[in-house]
């Protein structure tokens, strides 16, 4: 007689399949070293495809009008500037006292300017010598390189005449600092 049919023996462990098995003592997750070998091959990629030295930007260099610009000193002095006088590129004059001037209370201040083409002095107007002045182009037109421009002091209201009559503070003649060349872009290194 047959009895109640007994279950099939289980096959031995290795018989399940080999990647299954887990040696006994080593211990580990298999999905540990699989993602962890995924992190290292990523953080290696990135590594590997990033650039050795960060590259320079382009470099672009706006054409520049010349700088002019003038330092008034007292006549027969050289060593102390009195005024600096700069040109911005709208042709205004911007001029900076850097020495106390001392004015009688009966007499005025008088700025001037002239050229070579334009010997006879021109008035800008009265001006105060302890206080920086600003000549706007319009009133004066383009400053060229060699144009002088002079501080007399004359009687209270200005010159009587349309030339300088008292005596000269201080003067100077305008220079070109330097020139820039024609607006280029330089491939970055």
């Amino acid at each position: 007689n047959a009895g109640p049919a007994s279950p099939a023996p289980e096959p031995p462990q290795a018989a399940r399949g080999a990647g299954n098995a887990r040696p006994a003592g080593k211990g580990g997750n298999i999905w540990f070293w699989r993602l962890s070998t995924v992190v290292f091959a990523g953080i290696a990629l990135v590594l590997g495809l990033a650039p050795a030295k960060p590259s320079a930007p382009p470099v672009t260099i706006l054409e520049v009008a010349p700088t002019q610009a003038a330092v008034l000193q007292a006549p027969g002095q050289s060593s102390t500037p009195a005024w600096v006088l700069t040109i911005d590129h709208q042709q205004n004059v911007h001029m900076m006292p850097q020495v106390n001037t001392d004015v009688p209370p009966d007499a005025s201040v008088q700025l001037w300017t002239h050229t070579a083409g334009m010997p006879q002095p021109r008035s800008l107007g009265l001006i105060d010598p302890n206080r920086p002045v600003t000549v706007p182009a319009e009133l004066l037109g383009s400053v060229s390189v060699g144009q002088i421009f002079e501080m007399t002091l004359e009687p209270q209201g200005g010159s009587r005449s349309a030339d300088p009559s008292g005596p000269v503070l201080y003067i100077g003649r305008v220079v070109a600092l330097g020139t820039a060349p024609a607006a280029v872009n330089t491939p970055p290194r």
